[in-house]
């Protein structure tokens, strides 16, 4: 069955957010993406169109990302947490099953612990704040304030093979899922003239010397509604250990490993997500 994908501008405290809603269905799916040069349809489309079948789904460009407006202060955990807040009331569908990737999962993590209300079940996907430091914590936190991190993206996007070899590295564990056509649309992105902005904003305001600056680890034992994780197992950025530690600590958790997937594990194999995500959402009779 054909999936329309419609696309739509919200307003969130005076911010313009372009939104992409697809399907119908009791349950709705919140669906965010992940940072750098990500966007919701970069991380989705195929997803969109696979839950579409059976559940509403919406999936925001977050601010600074995709289609939606910039802004000129700092992009924190909180800013973007108040954001989707924001999104699902403006959508009048709570309390919503929210899946979010990265750092679309660390906020999803910190809406469950402040805004359980308008969620139903939580679906964090290698997501930031699994852990309570950084792999090379202090390296990372050098580098986050670096020119080298001011001007990755100009210096890589002119690149396409260095683009290819960081997705396959990075990203994918299967390298022929790493198309010209993929590498073209994050060359477009990392070519914009602020790419990067929002992420380095976000890290410098996150990342600090021994921690993080919102503490999610700590407080993962208080997640209150059923979980699943969802993580690759050969993740560079989010480990493994991470996640497995996690669903010890979050109280009503199952995990799911995507063999042999990096950190974009929904755009490896969509169908193998998109049925875990319905098999889940089933199993809590919604």
């Amino acid at each position: 069955m054909a999936v329309d994908i419609n696309k739509k501008m919200i307003t969130v405290q005076g911010i313009n957010i372009q939104c992409f809603d697809a399907g119908n269905g009791v349950a709705t799916i919140v669906l965010l993406h992940g940072a750098g040069v990500d966007s919701a349809m970069m991380s989705w489309a195929e997803v969109i169109r696979l839950l579409g079948e059976n559940y509403r789904v919406i999936a925001p460009d977050l601010p600074g990302y995709g289609g939606s407006d910039s802004i000129d202060g700092e992009y924190t955990l909180e800013f973007y947490t108040e954001t989707v807040k924001g999104i699902i009331e403006a959508f009048q569908c709570p309390p919503v099953v929210l899946v979010g990737l990265s750092l679309g999962g660390g906020i999803s993590l910190n809406m469950a612990l402040n805004y359980p209300g308008l969620i139903r079940l939580l679906v964090p996907v290698d997501a930031w704040g699994l852990f309570p430091k950084l792999p090379y914590h202090r390296l990372t936190h050098w580098y986050t304030r670096s020119k080298l991190n001011d001007n990755l993206y100009q210096w890589t996007g002119k690149y396409p093979a260095i683009v290819r070899w960081s997705l396959a590295y990075n990203l994918f564990g299967d390298k022929s899922k790493v198309t010209e056509a993929l590498v073209e649309e994050v060359r477009d992105g990392m070519l914009e003239p602020e790419a990067g902005k929002p992420f380095i904003s976000f890290q410098r305001s996150e990342i600090t010397r021994t921690g993080l600056h919102t503490d999610l680890y700590s407080r993962l034992g208080e997640i209150a509604m059923p979980t699943l994780l969802i993580h690759g197992s050969k993740d560079k950025a989010v480990p493994l250990k991470d996640a497995l530690a996690a669903s010890k600590l979050i109280p009503n958790c199952q995990l799911h490993i995507m063999e042999g997937c990096r950190h974009w594990p929904q755009k490896e194999r969509p169908e193998e997500f998109a049925r875990v995500v319905g098999d889940f959402i089933a199993g809590q009779n919604l």
